[in-house]
């Protein structure tokens, strides 16, 4: 080979590193150019990969807190209606047993009221019929009394004449009816003697009438028949009384 074959493929071998060169050079920068690209995605997705999901973490926290705290706050509400619903089952059975015991109070109460009026209507009718019978035992008492005074009359005013000697018998017969006559001719005989002066304690006059002060025997006869008619009705009652107690 002579020195120009030399020189050319020594030129040829320079030129084709330099080639070579080149082209490592050129794959170089296409290596670091797509390498940066890569890292910049990468670095893209890594800060994608850190940096966005930091706020979906972050409400996934505040959302289980929100989540706990609605929990707490429906444990806490279910817990005040349990204490609610306890407090007024209380209350109501409380107010139950009051409502009972007044109830019970009243019935109580309306019964004995029964009671007692049952009592007094008993001790009313006991009161009326003793008082009935009172009335009826009075009744024939005076019945028999009426009729023992009748008979005691009858057989005490003797049959014949009854004098009238005196003015002060004259005048008193004249005041009376036949059949009254002999009851107040015996009942005075009795007492004075038909005599206006007579005196027996505080008695005085025909009649023996208590604080009598006359001496006139028309006014003491008119006293005593009015003593009589006010309290025994006739003269024959006056001396049926005076026969069964000595005075009139």
């Amino acid at each position: 080979m002579g020195p120009e074959t030399r020189r050319e493929l020594h030129l040829r071998e320079r030129q084709g590193a330099g080639e070579g060169f080149y082209v490592s050079k050129a794959r170089h920068t296409s290596t670091l150019v797509a390498l940066s690209a890569v890292l910049v995605l990468g670095g893209t997705a890594a800060m994608a990969g850190t940096v966005t999901p930091e706020p979906a973490a972050a409400s996934s926290v505040v959302a289980v807190s929100q989540s706990r705290a609605n929990a707490d706050v429906r444990v806490n509400r279910s817990t005040d209606r349990l204490s609610q619903l306890a407090r007024a089952k209380k209350l109501a059975a409380q107010q139950a047993a009051a409502r009972k015991a007044a109830l019970k109070r009243a019935a109580a109460k309306k019964a004995a009221a029964k009671k007692a009026r049952i009592a007094a209507a008993k001790r009313a009718a006991a009161r009326k019929a003793a008082a009935k019978k009172a009335r009826i035992a009075a009744a024939k008492r005076a019945a028999a009394r009426k009729a023992a005074a009748k008979r005691s009359s009858r057989s005490h005013v003797r049959s014949g004449s009854y004098p009238t000697s005196s003015p002060a018998k004259r005048y008193a017969e004249s005041l009376v009816t036949d059949a009254q006559w002999p009851c107040l001719w015996l009942l005075w005989e009795r007492e004075s003697g038909w005599s206006p002066s007579s005196r027996s304690g505080s008695h005085f006059g025909i009649a023996q009438l208590r604080g009598e002060t006359s001496t006139d025997f028309e006014v003491q006869v008119d006293h005593g028949l009015r003593y009589i008619k006010n309290r025994y009705g006739t003269p024959c009652n006056a001396w049926a009384h005076s026969q069964r107690t000595g005075w009139y």
